[in-house]
């Protein structure tokens, strides 16, 4: 066992498992053997027609209780996302709705953007 792994809490117990399509993990002492231990910082969830219901509602409401700061669901074959964001009570408010036309800021990175335009070449 290495240090980092000594230092990380024992858990004997997981309640929820899920297994997000992309996940960004800053805060590198959640990670071990088995993966992120607490909540990402930004999850992407890319629906399909056997996820919807799970990504929009079930999902949804797990990243939010768990503190997920940024949850984005995007749509590709009808080109949108929805982004939600943790406000100052921990709460997701009314998403914003953006469609893939031009580059998206990701809020918790800022200097961060994501150009669509590889979505119209595929």
């Amino acid at each position: 066992m290495n240090t980092a792994e000594k230092s990380q809490p024992k858990y004997t117990y997981v309640e929820t498992v899920v297994q997000p399509d992309l996940s960004v993990i800053c805060d590198q002492s959640k990670l071990d053997r088995l993966g992120c231990r607490g909540a990402p910082d930004w999850i992407i969830e890319v629906l399909s027609p056997s996820t919807t219901l799970k990504d929009m509602n079930t999902k949804r409401s797990l990243y939010e209780q768990h503190g997920v700061q940024e949850y984005w669901i995007v749509h590709p074959e009808e080109h949108w996302l929805m982004v939600y964001t943790l406000d100052v009570e921990r709460q997701y408010g009314k998403p914003g709705v953006f469609g893939m036309d031009e580059p998206t800021t990701v809020q918790c990175f800022p200097d961060l953007s994501i150009d669509w335009s590889f979505m119209s070449k595929a």
